[in-house]
């Protein structure tokens, strides 16, 4: 018996980082055969025929068809368009993206069936509790067309939580004897950001939160590596002088050598950017509706879209060999540290991995 893999994300599952989980891609946006066409100028329905000498699944059909991602027990998250026809519609009446007439959604089913395998599919809240709770051997839940509502935007009949989410996979992952591993994604901190939408941000971060500490409630420290990080940082700022115990999302007591108050949250760029008046004023975002989860956050520089940071990002592991993931490296490394940890790979293993 072998390790079993699973994948949560608040994005499309096909998106950028739950995508690096299983598939080989040219290019991060050729999420259904649509994208690889448009990307290589061809008319062709196919990815196999795309012109300019490309041949590539694109990433949806690779996590449905092709190793590992079709190995995959637990697939949750957003992005039902990547897999259903430009010619259907789903079960919210949004359109699917794919040129090539596949519903990749039923040839997951049929492909698990003719492995004589359970394989349930959700697409809201109520389908996945009612799916989970029967513990099929596959379980993929699509709740949204592209990425999953914001969650102070969602319905919460309707949508699940990602802490929910990493409850149910890790419920249906630990039947494996040998253990498993997962990814989960909290991939709506990054969007929000990048709209200089604070709040929301904030807001993602702390249900990412949940879903970490509903993880530590379920497993135990003696069997299992939780490992926390971003891939990286943001040019949000938290601004000082702010009074003790005020509204982190509300303007500072202090005010700016221009007499306009500031905000304790800004950004270095972003669409947040407010242009100044004649003097050199900013404008006066005190007088907005700033608690609005839609209220953009005042940016340094105009940009449509706020850029990544170049700050180092924290690692919390906790767990099985969980002292590794201290000190200064390259991202590159965490891999290493969790594959040594969990006795797979071809590289060196932890020295309990005589007896795994």
């Amino acid at each position: 018996m072998i390790r079993i893999a699973g994948i949560v994300t608040t994005t499309r599952v096909t998106h950028a980082s739950p995508a690096g989980a299983y598939s080989h891609s040219a290019d991060r946006d050729w999420e259904s055969d649509a994208d690889v066409a448009a990307a290589c100028h061809a008319d062709a329905a196919d990815a196999t025929d795309v012109a300019d000498g490309v041949a590539q699944d694109d990433i949806a059909l690779q996590l449905i068809h092709s190793h590992p991602g079709n190995k995959f027990k637990v697939i949750l998250g957003g992005g039902r368009r990547e897999f259903l026809p430009n010619t259907t519609r789903d079960e919210e009446g949004a359109t699917g993206r794919r040129r090539d007439g596949r519903d990749l959604i039923a040839e997951w089913r049929a492909d698990k069936h003719a492995r004589n395998a359970t394989a349930l599919y959700a697409w809201n809240r109520d389908q996945l509790m009612a799916a989970a709770a029967t513990r099929p051997d596959y379980l993929l839940g699509l709740f949204e067309p592209s990425h999953m509502q914001y969650h102070l935007e969602a319905d919460p009949r309707t949508e699940p939580t990602l802490a929910e989410l990493t409850e149910i996979a890790i419920k249906s992952l630990s039947s494996n004897e040998k253990g498993f591993f997962l990814f989960v994604e909290g991939g709506r901190i990054d969007h929000a950001h990048h709209e200089n939408l604070a709040q929301l941000a904030l807001d993602e971060t702390i249900e990412l939160s949940a879903a970490v500490a509903r993880a530590t409630e379920l497993l135990s420290e003696e069997d299992s590596l939780i490992v926390v990080t971003s891939d990286h940082a943001h040019v949000m700022a938290i601004n000082g002088y702010t009074r003790r115990g005020g509204d982190i999302l509300g303007p500072s007591d202090d005010i700016g050598a221009d007499g306009v108050p500031y905000m304790t949250l800004s950004y270095a760029n972003g669409p947040g950017y407010r242009a100044h008046d004649d003097a050199g004023r900013r404008g006066d975002v005190s007088q907005e509706n700033y608690h609005s989860v839609q209220f953009p956050f005042p940016a340094a520089v105009p940009l449509d879209s706020e850029t990544h940071g170049g700050d180092d990002v924290a690692v919390f592991a906790r767990g099985v060999a969980h002292g590794m993931f201290s000190g200064l490296y390259e991202q590159s490394q965490l891999p290493h540290l969790m594959a040594y940890a969990a006795c797979i790979g071809p590289g060196p293993h932890a020295p309990a991995c005589s007896g795994a």
